[in-house]
């Protein structure tokens, strides 16, 4: 046990002004507002609004704070999947390490026991938050690719990943985190919810998969490199005019180790419709391992990432049919989790010849 993790209203100005300083701010907070941001389930987002007993000197005027969901379904979640424990561990073991198109933080702690945490970074008032519900713009989905390319590069091939259990995908998983068991469990409950929104198509992939989740897993046999694992609109922040940082991949709740081409897949899969993804998909694949080649990584062959990208059709699908099961229930969410999996399930049936044939 550690101590007590900060809540939001421990978040006073003197605890801000500490932690300002023990990142060579040299500023003292005198109050802090806060409301809350964006769209995620699993956890509570806020932006901080910070004002100095005198100069700033360089300080930054809003923070954000990331901390358990307030909502007891969404919370106990993010303990029974090991999601809190994720991202606070990515960021303590991972940010800042190697460059990555990630925000930067000035504080991270977790709690073992109760896997309460509290994340504080840095803001980024200039990036617009991207929109699961739409489509992305060729330049963002660029963007996009570039981030991925990046961040996969960083720890390509590293034998060392398999080594945390904290870690989905790796060997050391423990067998509550089991994809195939989980999937098997929620699947049926899926169908029933929605039972009048299931398309054809996403009954045909869905009782496909069911039974052969780890059939599927072991088929990939590509080099594994840290993956993001829900790298979608929804958790990217977009700044053209932003040179060092355009695109910020956030939310690092679902990170593991696995083929870096099935990021590429899940982001063109959950996100764009059916006809604008066929138009782009070789395109901006190829924009991928382009930029892997950049990074100096020697097994990018173009013709191998196609198949590993067809391969990976089906996850959006596995994560719009288990995260919607596990979290709140709300209007939007239910939209976004029926997009990524109908998608997906498109996706799956236009690569048959490898995503349903494995």
């Amino acid at each position: 046990m550690i101590d007590a993790i900060p809540s939001l209203a421990d978040m006073t100005p003197a605890w801000l002004t500490a932690q300002l300083h023990k990142n060579g701010y040299d500023a003292k907070v005198m109050s802090v507002e806060s409301h809350a941001i964006g769209t995620g389930q699993v956890g509570a987002t806020y932006r901080l609004k910070l004002i100095y007993d005198g100069p700033a000197n360089g300080a930054p005027p809003t923070l954000v704070a990331k901390l358990p969901s307030n909502d007891p379904v969404s919370k106990a979640a993010g303990r029974s999947y090991m999601t809190y424990m994720r991202e606070s561990r990515f960021y303590a073991l991972f940010a800042g390490k190697k460059p990555m198109a990630i925000p930067n933080h000035l504080f991270i702690a977790f709690d073992d026991d109760s896997h309460d945490f509290a994340l504080l970074m840095h803001d980024l008032p200039s990036h617009a938050p991207g929109n699961q519900l739409l489509v992305p713009t060729r330049a963002e989905a660029e963007l996009a690719m570039d981030a991925a390319a990046g961040i996969h590069a960083a720890w390509w091939g590293d034998p060392s990943l398999d080594t945390l259990d904290w870690l989905s995908g790796t060997k050391a998983v423990p067998p509550q985190m089991d994809s195939e068991a989980l999937y098997a469990m929620l699947w049926p409950a899926f169908c029933n919810r929605y039972s009048d929104r299931i398309t054809k198509e996403m009954e045909i992939v869905g009782e496909r998969y069911l039974g052969n989740i780890q059939r599927w897993l072991d088929s990939r046999s590509g080099p594994r490199c840290l993956t993001h694992n829900d790298f979608r609109p929804d958790n990217m922040l977009y700044c053209a005019d932003d040179e060092d940082k355009p695109i910020v991949i956030v939310d690092w709740q679902t990170v593991g180790v696995g083929e870096g081409a099935s990021d590429i897949a899940y982001y063109l899969g959950t996100s764009m419709d059916p006809a604008t993804r066929k138009a782009e998909e070789r395109g901006l694949l190829a924009r991928y391992r382009t930029q892997l080649d950049r990074h100096n990584i020697p097994f990018a062959d173009l013709a191998h990432q196609w198949d590993a990208y067809r391969l990976a059709s089906f996850s959006g699908m596995l994560m719009g049919v288990t995260a919607s099961m596990v979290v709140e229930q709300t209007d939007r969410g239910d939209a976004m989790f029926l997009a990524m999996s109908e998608r997906s399930a498109l996706m799956a049936i236009d690569h048959a010849e490898i995503a349903l044939d494995f």
